[in-house]
């Protein structure tokens, strides 16, 4: 299953050698442990950069949004067998 969502959401990361890392998100009232960064892409947005983090658990895929200005997290889409 597919979905659009644009939920802001917590997102715990971590920092190494210039790269950010997602490894935990808290949406729904539910937490989320994030196994795998599968993708990272950043793309301008107007005079702004956003980057999109494509990210899995052990069940979901997540595609997230870090708005670099308001330095937002927005769990933009999932994925799901269910």
């Amino acid at each position: 299953m597919h979905e659009i969502i644009n939920d802001a959401v917590d997102v715990e990361v971590t920092f190494s050698s210039n790269h950010v890392a997602p490894r935990r998100m808290r949406w729904n009232e539910r937490n989320y442990e994030i196994r795998t960064v599968n993708l990272v892409h950043s793309a301008m947005e107007g005079m702004k950069r956003v980057f999109y983090f494509s990210v899995s658990d052990l069940t979901n895929y997540f595609k997230l949004r870090l708005d670099t200005d308001l330095l937002e997290w927005r769990l933009v889409e999932i994925y799901s067998d269910g």
